[in-house]
């Protein structure tokens, strides 16, 4: 799983909606006996045994029979724990990367080896990324790092890990030699402080989740010079011990050699120059090939009765350090679910797939969507996304949390995923429960490369443990994280919603879920100030709910009939009945396609439909003209309600980055968020259709960020500031009203193609 650029506001949002997220592998106080199952908020799903008398009941009870949780922890173990075969430096399984390769070569032999059909290995362009060891001296001091050996890992001492650019050995030819000065936390102010220098290795301390992603600090280093760069981190991510190294996608091009340390060795580097020892000589053998690799996508089939539709089970097995729930668990699960099915003897209607994906972490670079390179692939190249009914995709799927478990998907199946809990299939292990509150899926995994292609799908929720601050991406990913009986209800609810889905004929996507978005999303004030005939716009959009809900008769209707022509024995109306679920299924594909393509918006991290984000900044720039207007106060507000509270919360809070650094970093995160796509392929990644609308207004932001108090400016400031923001407002208004008016059409077009 792949996190991306968090920042203050993102983490007051986060706050705010990882309350009610649950965690994959969190289950409540279960005492064995099925749940209340009228899917009320706050109550969860739990089952010793299953309680349906559905027609397919016996083979999800079958599948249960014949789940290998030996065979599913073997593999993952092995994913994760042989480094001599299946990994690179510090036990990394990178895009492109030699033990990637090796590793997509054992999975086709462990798929053929359970038997799965049509196995294959299908290849899709990357840049490469691969770790090969690193090495931190600094002269006439007690440092001495080597990084990349299984031996410094599990001590604890591991050296510097690179992050996806060229190491010093492919940009300098071999050792860096430089003054190695620190600089705090990164700011512009900071590097002044320390009388930086260019060709200064620098040393900051980051925190990836409160203030800056790590392209930030790369953008920031670049702009003062630095040879190289260097980071430390005890706070937002590797907080599970100060030895940790923590890793994230680089999300920026190949600009400077950039690599982590632990706290641990932060505080002995900062002891040597504090001792007047600032001579560093830093290695890294890290290699970068843009646009030169290869990452493999394995998949292998349980061939369906018929081939008009499919449903996909999913996971990614590339990784950092052990990578045990991230993701190796994943392919355990999905690969044990596969050798459940087939052998319990289930013979699908549908064609089944399991995908291994790579190149999920990483994979292209000078991007803002540098992940889930594999799947894209998958989906642009191989067509692995046509006629998907259902997708199942895992992320760190056994380890516990608070005995909660919760399941994500889109918005279309959230009725769907109550429904067939209280159909009573699942069965769930040990106290674990399942909440009927689903959550939402973002953009931090390879669903939303096929959600781009008009693909449903599910995936077991993960965000918002300690263990994303703790573990995630470090060396304390490993087995001591693991719960069976997490790993086991994820198994078992994988195997009983991919049967249950095999077996209902028209898939169950809920449109008026749809309808609801966009209505939560549309401010009837800003609508009517860009011009917008709001009448006009509920009229189409209640013409789109309409058609929605007639459609959800239609699919409860061809539901009801085949279960009833099953449990009669008839199979010529039971065979008529699904071809008119398969057709039915074509309309409502079209429909989720072109949701996809006319409403879905995206963030760093997060998904939503309509103008949730436009909204949002048009409210924070009047915020910020109301400060403007009293003319005094501090520019952060005890309250946040302070200007730069405003300004650090639009625009998806790209603004934020004019706060500590210079406007040349400001601009390219600007940039970045606006130009977001492949360039070095010169292709549109999945993010790029779906850009949210901003506002340029950094350098008035780095004005007022660079104050305390407003009452600093002088009347001139006030007004231009005033101006500026005003014009910025009209233009944001202008996307909403842009928006608005393309929207009553493509309700009225989704609405005739439902009809």
């Amino acid at each position: 799983m792949t996190k991306k650029k968090w920042s203050k506001l993102l983490i007051a949002f986060l706050c705010l909606t990882m309350s009610v997220w649950a965690l994959a592998g969190c289950g409540g106080s279960g005492d064995g006996e099925e749940a209340a199952s009228d899917g009320g908020d706050g109550e969860y799903y739990s089952a010793s045994e299953i309680t349906s008398d559905a027609a397919y009941a016996d083979a999800i009870q079958a599948f249960y029979d014949n789940v290998d949780m030996d065979y599913a922890y073997d593999l993952t173990y092995e994913l994760a724990y042989n480094w001599k075969d299946y990994a690179e430096a510090c036990g990394w399984r990178t895009a492109g990367s030699d033990s990637e390769h090796a590793t997509a070569e054992f999975l086709k032999g462990e798929m053929d080896d359970i038997g799965l059909q049509e196995v294959e290995m299908v290849g899709t362009k990357c840049d490469k990324f691969q770790f090969n060891g690193s090495s931190l001296k600094i002269k006439d001091s007690k440092v001495d790092f080597k990084g990349g050996s299984k031996k410094a890992v599990e001590a604890g001492t591991n050296g510097p890990t690179s992050y996806q650019v060229n190491g010093t050995v492919q940009r300098y030819g071999g050792d860096l030699e430089a003054k190695i000065v620190d600089v705090g936390a990164g700011s512009e102010a900071e590097y002044k402080d320390a009388g930086f220098a260019e060709g200064d290795i620098a040393l900051v301390h980051v925190d990836q989740s409160a203030e800056a992603w790590i392209d930030t600090y790369i953008y920031e280093a670049y702009n003062e010079g630095a040879s190289a760069l260097i980071t430390w981190a005890d706070s937002g991510y590797g907080e599970a011990g100060t030895y940790t190294n923590n890793t994230q996608d680089v999300c920026a091009g190949d600009m400077l050699p950039t690599c982590s340390i632990s706290a641990d060795q932060a505080k002995k580097v900062q002891k040597a120059i504090k001792n007047g020892h600032d001579q560093a000589v830093l290695n890294i053998d890290a290699e970068m090939v843009d646009n030169g690799g290869t990452t493999y996508n394995v998949c292998g089939l349980i061939p369906g009765k018929n081939h008009d539709q499919k449903i996909i089970i999913s996971g990614h097995y590339d990784k950092y350090w052990y990578g045990f729930q991230d993701d190796c668990a994943a392919i355990g699960l999905i690969m044990a679910t596969a050798k459940a099915l087939i052998d319990s003897g289930y013979e699908p209607e549908n064609d089944i797939y399991i995908v291994c994906h790579g190149g999920e972490e990483w994979g292209a670079s000078d991007s803002m969507y540098d992940w889930t390179t594999g799947a894209w692939g998958m989906c642009e190249e191989k067509g692995m996304a046509d006629d998907v009914i259902c997708m199942l995709n895992f992320e760190l799927p056994a380890f516990d949390c608070n005995k909660k478990m919760s399941i994500s998907c889109v918005p279309e199946f959230q009725a769907t995923s109550a429904k067939i809990l209280d159909e009573g299939i699942v069965v769930t292990a040990g106290d674990e429960t399942i909440a009927y509150e689903t959550v939402d899926t973002t953009n931090m995994e390879d669903g939303i490369s096929y959600r781009e292609y008009g693909t449903p799908y599910y995936l077991n929720a993960f965000e918002g443990s300690d263990f994303m601050c703790d573990n995630y991406h470090t060396m304390a990913d490993n087995v001591d994280t693991y719960s069976e009986t997490v790993f086991q209800t994820n198994i078992n609810w994988t195997g009983a919603y991919a049967i249950y889905a095999d077996n209902t004929p028209a898939v169950e996507l809920d449109f008026t879920a749809t309808a609801q978005r966009m209505k939560d999303n549309f401010n009837e004030d800003y609508a009517k100030e860009a011009g917008i005939d709001v009448d006009e716009y509920n009229a189409a959009l209640k013409e789109f709910k309409k058609a929605a809900a007639a459609m959800n008769d239609k699919i409860a209707d061809i539901n009801d009939r085949y279960a009833q022509a099953v449990a009669d024995g008839d199979e010529e109306a039971a065979a008529a009945i699904r071809a008119e679920g398969t057709e039915l299924n074509k309309i409502n594909l079209q429909a989720f396609q072109m949701i996809q393509d006319d409403f879905l918006k995206v963030t760093d991290f997060d998904c939503s439909y309509g103008h949730r984000n436009e909204n949002t900044t048009v409210a924070c720039l009047d915020g910020a003209l109301a400060c403007l207007e009293a003319g005094e106060g501090p520019i952060w507000g005890e309250d946040g309600d302070g200007i730069a509270d405003c300004l650090s919360a639009m625009n998806g809070s790209a603004g934020y980055y004019y706060c500590n650094y210079s406007k040349e970093t400001g601009a390219r995160e600007y940039a970045a968020h606006t130009q977001g796509y492949y360039k070095s392929k010169d292709q549109a990644m999945w993010g790029w259709n779906h850009l949210y609308d901003m506002v340029d207004t950094g350098e008035l932001d780095y004005t007022v960020y660079h104050v305390e108090d407003l009452s600093e400016l002088s009347e001139d400031e006030i007004a231009e500031l005033t101006e500026g923001y005003s014009a910025a407002r009209d233009e944001m208004i202008g996307y909403i009203g842009k928006w608005s008016d393309k929207e009553m059409k493509q309700f009225r077009e989704i609405a005739a193609v439902l009809k």
